[in-house]
């Protein structure tokens, strides 16, 4: 694996999100970042690890812009009420359970947890796939209030 076959996987992901309004753009902002790290772990193989995990932060907190008056409520929560209303389907709602564990693990670990490239590829694309599902609707709720 060469730094330029990971910026290349990398690059293809953030075709995966629309451009947010300004006001919804830190989910944005945390993909590039998580997309710098996946490609910078060619240097230091750790940053895999950090990159899932500031991925899984975007996916947060793009249903935080969703539901702006639940600051409170713990990622688990966020995502039991996209299911709800139909945001996330279920099967796509169970995955983000899952991420919302595994972020948990990765935000408060015993020690370095590894992450293989084919791990850190299925996490980051599937986020960047979930900020732009929540992202869309969020942007569509707005336009129509």
């Amino acid at each position: 694996m060469t730094f330029e076959k990971l910026a290349q996987i990398a690059s293809s992901w953030d075709s995966l999100v629309e451009v947010p309004p300004s006001e919804s753009d830190g989910p944005t902002r945390l993909l590039k970042m998580a997309r710098s790290l996946f490609v910078h772990s060619w240097f230091d193989y750790e940053f895999m690890a950090v990159a899932c995990l500031v991925a899984l932060q975007a996916v947060e907190a793009s249903l935080r812009i969703l539901y702006p008056g639940h600051e409170r409520w713990p990622f688990k929560k966020l995502v039991d009420q996209a299911e709800r209303e139909n945001v996330l389907p279920s099967t796509i709602a169970e995955l983000t359970r899952t991420g919302a564990k595994l972020r948990n693990l990765y935000s408060h670990p015993a020690s370095q947890d590894a992450v293989t490239l084919g791990m850190a590829n299925s996490v980051l694309e599937s986020t960047h796939r979930l900020v732009s599902l929540v992202l869309t609707v969020a942007s569509s709720r707005a336009q129509s209030a």
